[in-house]
């Protein structure tokens, strides 16, 4: 199995849909997508997808789990509340 050649978004600058932009063009065939730019966007997880499907992007990863390595009670658990909640725009983000 090949994986496609992907970027991370939180490499990239500009608002998601200029990133997602700025992958295609760049030759790449899939994106990381960052918790913080879908948090950020100004639309639903499935337009997320939708654009990146128009622009023959995958999305190959989303990002939601930072700050989880030895974390201390309560924070581990805060950030275990967060993941679950996240899911949901990441399953959402699917075209199709």
């Amino acid at each position: 199995m090949t994986l496609p050649k992907s970027i991370a978004t939180v490499c990239l600058s500009g608002s998601l849909p200029d990133k997602l932009e700025a992958a295609a063009l760049a030759g790449f065939q899939g994106v990381e997508i960052f918790e913080n730019d879908l948090l950020t966007f100004d639309g639903s997880p499935a337009e997320v997808g939708r654009l990146c499907a128009d622009l023959g992007l995958a999305v190959t990863i989303y990002q939601p789990f930072r700050d989880f390595e030895a974390m201390p009670e309560p924070q581990r658990r805060r950030n275990l509340d967060r993941a679950e909640r996240n899911s949901t725009p990441c399953r959402r983000s699917a075209p199709g």
